[in-house]
């Protein structure tokens, strides 16, 4: 263990490693790499999925530390150190392993909050950076502040002591093998690879499954036969992911009323905007054939469909009529996480969403914490340009003026969505906390209602465009339930019973 005194000396840790961290009194443990799958899941615990993942995007960890600290009042003469955002910060300085290596430091706190740290370039270090050895340094800027104890009792997350966190070097080539350089293709070539777009049957015995055989002449000729039900999954998802936890008995259900016509769409949510996503559709859908939907759709899933169903004049799809859609989590309005300045805020939720609360099994979970890697490397590079997909949530971006702005379509919409109220000895609370007050408050979303990750009246609010807000009997929300968020909707009984009621209204 080496000591932190407070008064900002930088400490050499290991070899080729030291943090400078004026106002943090305590200890740091280095520790070395854990191998992926290993017994031992390391003091944060790590799950399985965070392991597979790591594997599927070519990350390994070089080096771990393990701070255990309390904050006290810096010295005068310490030197200041803050975030992007203005909050108190420590220095972590790694080696430099050259250009064909990236690097990214991940921070889990005691709280179970995963936050990611990209090193800071030259031209806006705080101070000059270190040049110790040939290779120089990577220097990476992390949050200083520590929790305030949960109020009431029961597990503290992770580490189960207050002041404690660990950071996770990473490394990844910048260069893969496959699909080349990291740069603003780099999603698109992603997803062309290993998230193609596909029409699947998405039947109760199977939508738990990936799908990789798309639908054929004779499903698409049954599907023609009466209204049909089609499934549009969200960011970074695929829909046997983001529907993986609608309950059996919904599905079959589903299955009777719609006389086995269920179906969905898997389509890019990185790199494609909704209106690209909707002309990828039809272009699946073949000559003669006429299709009558209604629409389940999970968060981003909502902006696609809003273009099939036509509220875009030069964005249809022929051949497809949407009857009912019902908007889950859907950020109409936009969220403020898709800001670019938001957007590693949107990173860390979402890792901490999916690695504290995994909805599904590992191979399901670390598919879509695949996806949110994909974008790590993007940011880490300075790429966001390759991102329409996440960009088109953006509160005040091009696509939610236009769709707000657009034509009242004949479909009837439904939405169902949450103001997020965590246990506050739970894992999401350090993301929420407000460190000052004894009430929640996101820092990103300036104290709004929302999911963790869409504000609630976003999903069916709003008075300068033709559609919404949507009528009372037509909304559904889980205001003031403790631990409903982004996602896990699909696993409460109140959402299944309000798809049944809304869709065929037996």
């Amino acid at each position: 263990m080496i000591p932190l005194d407070g008064t900002g000396t930088g400490v050499d840790v290991a070899p080729g490693y030291r943090i400078t961290a004026p106002g943090l009194v305590g200890t740091v443990t280095a520790r070395p790499p854990r191998p992926p799958g290993a017994a031992d899941r390391g003091p944060e615990q790590a799950t399985q999925a965070l392991d597979l993942a790591f594997g599927l995007s070519g990350f390994a960890e070089i080096m771990n530390f393990d701070l255990d600290v309390r904050e006290v009042p810096p010295p005068p003469s310490a030197p200041q150190t803050r975030t992007a955002a203005g909050e108190d910060a420590f220095v972590l300085e790694t080696p430099d392993l050259g250009p064909e290596v990236g690097q990214v430091v991940v921070v889990l706190d005691e709280a179970g909050a995963v936050s990611w740290s990209f090193p800071e370039s030259a031209d806006h270090a705080v101070e000059p950076p270190s040049t110790r050895g040939a290779g120089g340094v990577k220097r990476f800027v992390i949050r200083q502040s520590t929790p305030v104890p949960p109020a009431e009792a029961g597990e503290r997350g992770l580490f189960g002591a207050l002041g404690r966190k660990l950071l996770k070097v990473l490394v990844y080539p910048v260069v893969d093998a496959v699909l080349g350089p990291v740069t603003e293709h780099f999603a698109n070539r992603w997803e062309s690879a290993r998230r193609p777009y596909l029409v699947r049957s998405f039947l109760p015995d199977s939508f738990r499954r990936p799908a990789s055989v798309p639908l054929g002449e004779t499903d698409w000729n049954r599907l023609g036969r009466g209204r049909a039900l089609l499934f549009v999954h969200g960011t970074f998802s695929r829909s046997h992911a983001a529907f993986h936890q609608l309950p059996d008995q919904t599905m079959q259900e589903l299955h009777r009323r719609y006389q086995g016509r269920l179906l969905a769409f898997d389509h890019f949510t990185l790199s494609h905007t909704p209106q690209q996503n909707a002309a990828e559709l039809a272009a699946r859908i073949p000559h003669g054939i006429d299709l009558e939907v209604d629409v389940v759709s999970h968060s981003r899933g909502g902006l696609v469909t809003r273009v099939l169903a036509g509220e875009l004049a030069d964005a249809g799809v022929p051949g497809l009529h949407v009857e009912k859609a019902v908007f889950v989590a859907a950020p109409n309005h936009g969220t403020a996480l898709a800001d670019a300045d938001h957007m590693i805020a949107f990173l860390d939720r979402c890792t901490t969403l999916l690695n504290m609360a995994p909805p599904g099994p590992a191979e399901i979970v670390a598919g879509v914490l695949e996806a949110i890697l994909t974008v790590v490397k993007m940011v880490g590079h300075a790429a966001l340009n390759g991102l329409p997909g996440l960009t088109s949530m953006a509160p005040q971006g091009a696509f939610i003026e236009r769709i707000n702005a657009g034509r009242r379509p004949r479909a009837e919409y439904y939405s169902i969505a949450a103001d997020y109220r965590p246990d506050r000895s739970g894992p999401f609370w350090a993301m929420v906390r407000d460190t000052a007050k004894d009430a929640v408050v996101d820092r990103v979303f300036g104290g709004a209602a929302n999911d963790l990750v869409v504000p609630t009246l976003g999903v069916s609010e709003g008075s300068a465009d033709p559609v919404f807000p949507l009528a009372g009997d037509r909304v559904h929300s889980f205001a003031g339930a403790t631990g409903v968020h982004h996602s896990n909707y699909f696993e409460k009984a109140a959402t299944s019973e309000r798809l049944l009621a809304w869709l065929t209204g037996e």
